[in-house]
């Protein structure tokens, strides 16, 4: 009883305010919810998300604004702007400090819990047309930017460094016990219990002419609609990345090739981890205004085995989807994987989603209904929607370049993936990086229902969250396929499988945020946030209540929800 009115009041003391990750911030820049500011006639195609949706507000040749007093642009250079802005005719460079403290407490341990990060960002943008103007010979083109006017080519780069000390709840030291680091970050535990990090973000991105976009760097990828992605989210830690957009009519089609590396294979005591790589494609297709669909297809090759060392594979250059056949004439060798995500628009900024994901089957055995352990395959189902406050637009741009809304998000979602789904004989081929899965944070062989309710007023946001999962962990060593890591040649049983098998697990997920933005430019956030999270199974009975507020600048997204 004492438990539950201690959860009550700190949950009610988390309206005051909190924000966590970027997708609390996603839909101030239309990428969470990019229909919701279309018109109805145009095209769109959302299931490719921008994870750096703060870089492209900014918008170059600004009119040179009178001198203000020192207070004023003290205050701008707090509360509206980026810390460096250089903007002149023809290009813009922004920079930033990096922070986040968060101290809090998890109760039920009664241990107290710390974050401390210092970074720094830096953001360009180059117009290559004429004189700074863009091309005048060069027509919008719809569905390729969804700013005002004439396409204008660019250059654009942009690069982060945070480094980071902290110490986390019981159950996230576990997951990073069983990864080898913080999901989606570092792996470096000091032998105090702390966890010592850096982490890097940095591309280059090149707009040609009304067609293509070329990017390099170090990141992450997200391929789909929803809160989670079961083709490639931003789960894992970032990866070094080449990337090529093409857009006409009504088609996106996305050429993405990667290095990944797996932390259970390395050159010695002090040798590099063993390389492996990736090639996806992912081409989205309007067919109406509102209704889009996209294949997705992917394929994961180790660089190396005991024979020789195969390093990157030029047959994968193919930019033609699908991949599968060029597997074939290469004796099968390698993990390949496809999909297809759906999307449906309706009134009212409201879309339906899905997505399906097929890693390995047999027709026959799945016609037969006995549980065959080679049919591996996942999807989701899902719903979001905005509702407007007093105004039917969504967003208000002041003078100030400051974006203001009101209105409620609503989304939910469900997720699944059959045992062994996203395996392979080694994992040097399975769907991961560096310990953590490149789709579902959860790996296999689980059923996920997540739910949302975001309400925003201004620079206020609050949100309330839950998530139900039930799942089959591995136990006694053996593998009933949630670990994505273990080779499926050691499955438990050639028939009878199904989701869930194993230790069945469930996990359920609340927490009730609120948050204050101090900065749009770089998303910097006063926050106050209050997590429940229970896992229970016939042999464990976990629970942990987590209290943490401070400030931080949100602009990525980590998943410690599961």
């Amino acid at each position: 009883m004492k438990k539950n009115i201690v959860l009550l009041l700190l949950l009610a003391l988390s309206d005051l305010i909190f924000g966590q990750d970027l997708r609390h911030f996603e839909y101030m820049y239309g990428t969470a919810f990019v229909p919701a500011r279309m018109a109805a006639d145009s095209l769109n195609h959302e299931s490719l998300r921008n994870l750096y949706p703060f870089t492209q507000h900014i918008q170059p040749f600004r009119p040179i604004q009178p001198k203000k007093k020192w207070y004023n642009r003290l205050y701008d250079k707090v509360f509206q702007e980026n810390l460096v802005i250089i903007n002149r005719p023809g290009y813009l460079i922004t920079a930033d400090p990096l922070f986040d403290a968060e101290p809090g407490r998890e109760t039920v341990a009664g241990q107290n819990t710390w974050v401390n990060t210092r970074g720094v960002q830096a953001y360009g943008r180059l117009e290559l047309g004429e004189g700074g103007k863009g091309d005048k010979n060069v027509k919008g083109v719809k569905g390729v930017r969804d700013s005002v006017g004439p396409f204008v080519p660019s250059f654009e780069f942009y690069t982060s460094y945070y480094e980071s000390q902290g110490r986390f709840p019981h159950y996230i030291d576990s997951l990073a016990a069983m990864s080898g680091g913080i999901p989606g970050q570092g792996f470096i535990l000091l032998p105090n219990g702390i966890w010592d990090h850096s982490y890097a973000t940095a591309w280059t991105r090149y707009t040609a002419k009304r067609f293509f976009t070329f990017e390099l760097g170090t990141g992450k990828n997200f391929f789909g609609n929803g809160y989670r992605s079961m083709l490639l989210s931003d789960n894992s830690r970032n990866y070094p990345y080449f990337r090529i957009d093409t857009k006409f009519w009504r088609i996106h089609y996305t050429n993405l090739w990667a290095e990944f590396q797996d932390n259970k294979y390395h050159d010695g005591p002090f040798g590099a981890y063993q390389k492996k790589y990736g090639a996806f494609h992912y081409l989205s297709y309007s067919l109406t205004n509102r209704f889009e669909v996209s294949f997705f297809d992917a394929i994961i090759w180790q660089g190396r085995d005991s024979l020789h060392t195969r390093g990157f594979e030029i047959n994968y250059l193919n930019p033609v989807i699908f991949l599968r056949p060029v597997e074939w004439t290469l004796g099968s060798p390698d993990n390949a994987l496809v999909g297809v995500n759906l999307s449906y628009r309706l009134p009212q900024y409201t879309i339906l989603y899905g997505q399906f994901l097929i890693d390995e089957f047999d027709i026959s055995q799945l016609k037969a209904h006995k549980g065959f352990w080679g049919n591996k395959f996942g999807g989701q189902i899902g719903a979001k929607t905005f509702i407007a406050i007093r105004d039917a637009s969504r967003f208000t741009l002041h003078e100030s370049g400051t974006l203001q809304e009101r209105g409620i998000f609503l989304q939910s979602e469900f997720n699944f993936a059959r045992p062994y789904t996203y395996s392979h004989w080694t994992s040097k081929q399975n769907y991961g990086h560096m310990g953590q899965p490149l789709a579902h944070p959860l790996g296999a062989n689980f059923y996920e229902w997540v739910s949302f309710a975001r309400l925003n007023w201004g620079r206020f946001l609050l949100e309330g969250r839950y998530s139900w999962t039930k799942f089959g962990a591995n136990f006694d060593g053996l593998n009933y396929g949630q670990d994505v890591f273990l080779s499926y040649d050691s499955y438990v049983s050639k028939f009878g499988n199904y989701i869930g098998q194993g230790l069945s697990t469930k996990l359920t997920y609340k927490s009730l945020t609120g948050s204050f933005l101090l900065n749009p430019s770089s998303l910097l956030n006063i926050f106050i946030t209050v997590t429940d999270r229970h896992q229970v199974n016939e042999n464990q009975d976990m629970h942990s209540l987590w209290v943490t507020f401070g400030v931080r600048n949100s602009l990525r997204n980590f998943y410690y929800d599961f």
